[in-house]
Order: C-alpha cells, then structure tokens, then sequence
C-alpha cells in the first residue's frame, strides 16, 4: 500500500490535532488490533532530529487514528515547512507508511 499524501496546516502556539481513517486497498477500514505506530515530522526528509505527533487509535476496528500536538509542542515550531509521515506497525512487524505530507507550521498574530 502506498502512502496517501496529506498536507497539515499547524498554528504555532495552538492545539492541533487531526484524524485519519486508514482503509485495506478495497475500501475497507483495515482492522489495526495489535498495531503500533509513530507519527512524525522533520525539517527534511535528510534531517536527523525529529518532532514527536502523539498518535492515538480512536477506534482500531474503523481504522481510525488520530495525530496531535499540545500548544506548548506547536508552540517549540519553527514557521517554516516540515515533511511529515504516520508510521504503522502491524503485529507480525511488517512497517507501513501511511499517511505523508507537508505540514506547514504558520505564525500566529495573538
């Protein structure tokens, strides 16, 4: 399965948080009992340091997930563009990429 590219909009200083819906190639919503995941975004794709998403499993049987930052993480954020991905782990250990993009990381005025 290939990643589906989505792009994020993050307001420095703000909660964030985004939900997703992983489906099997068929449509179907991929049943993620017994997964694990991670979640996270970098300068560049070559960058060694990365910035942490909490990744939460609203509902493992719908395939649905979900990424999030305190105000305080968005907060640390550089305005700038990162790259982004949601990494899933399926019990056997077979890693799939999911979920990729830029997430763009805007100043606030207040």
């Amino acid at each position: 399965m290939a990643a589906i590219p989505v792009n994020l909009v993050i307001d420095k200083g703000a909660h964030f948080d985004t939900s997703f819906y992983i489906t099997n190639q068929d449509g179907t919503p991929l049943d993620m009992s017994g997964y694990t995941g991670e979640a996270t975004m970098k300068k560049s794709y070559s960058a060694t340091t990365k910035v942490p998403f909490t990744l939460s499993f609203v509902d493992r049987t719908l395939g649905h997930v979900q990424i999030a930052l305190t105000s305080s993480e968005s907060d640390a954020l550089n305005r700038r563009r990162y790259v982004y991905d949601i990494l899933l782990t399926s019990p056997n250990g077979y890693k799939t990429r999911v979920i990729e993009g830029l997430a763009e990381v805007n100043p606030g005025v207040s």
